[in-house]
C-alpha cells in the first residue's frame, strides 16, 4: 500500500512539474500568457487542500515559482489557502514553507529569488527567502 501511495505521489509530482514547465515557458502572446498562470493559480490552489504532504509541499513551491515569473497575478486565494496550512498543518516544516511562501507572496518586492537547475532542490529556494526575510526583518534603521 505504501508503495502504491509512493508511486502515485512520484507520477502527481513529476506530472506537476511538467505542467509547471510548461506554465512557466514564455508564450508568444500576453493573453495566452495570462491564461496560463490563472490556470496554475486554481490547479495550484486545489492541490494545497491535499491530503498528501509532497502535494502540498510541491504546490507552494510552484506557486513561490509562480510569482517570481508572474509578480503582478493576484494570489489572494492562494494566500488564503497558504495561511490555512501555515496555521494547522500537521507536518511542521509545511506549516513553515507555507508560511515563507505566504511572505514572500505578500513581500515579493525587496525579496530575490533563483531557483536552481535541479527542480528538486525546494528547500534553497525557502532558505532564500528566509534568509532575505531575516535580513529585511531584523535590521533597524
Amino acid at each position: 500500500m505504501r508503495k502504491r501511495i509512493l508511486n502515485f505521489v512520484l507520477i502527481f509530482s513529476l506530472a506537476v512539474t511538467a505542467f509547471s514547465a510548461n506554465i512557466f515557458a514564455k508564450d508568444s502572446t500576453e493573453t495566452k500568457a495570462k491564461i496560463n498562470y490563472q490556470r496554475a493559480l486554481e490547479i495550484f490552489r486545489s492541490s494545497l487542500e491535499s491530503r498528501i504532504p509532497g502535494i502540498v509541499e510541491g504546490s507552494i513551491y510552484n506557486v513561490v515559482l509562480l510569482k517570481k515569473y508572474y509578480p503582478n497575478a493576484d494570489y489572494s486565494n492562494v494566500i488564503d489557502e497558504l495561511n490555512k496550512i501555515a496555521e494547522d498543518y500537521p507536518v511542521a516544516s509545511i506549516r513553515y514553507k507555507a508560511h515563507l511562501a505566504t511572505m514572500y507572496l505578500t513581500m515579493s518586492n525587496g525579496i530575490e529569488v533563483e531557483p536552481r537547475r535541479n527542480v528538486y532542490e525546494h528547500e534553497y529556494l525557502f532558505k532564500q527567502i528566509a534568509d532575505q526575510l531575516e535580513s529585511k526583518l531584523l535590521v533597524s534603521n
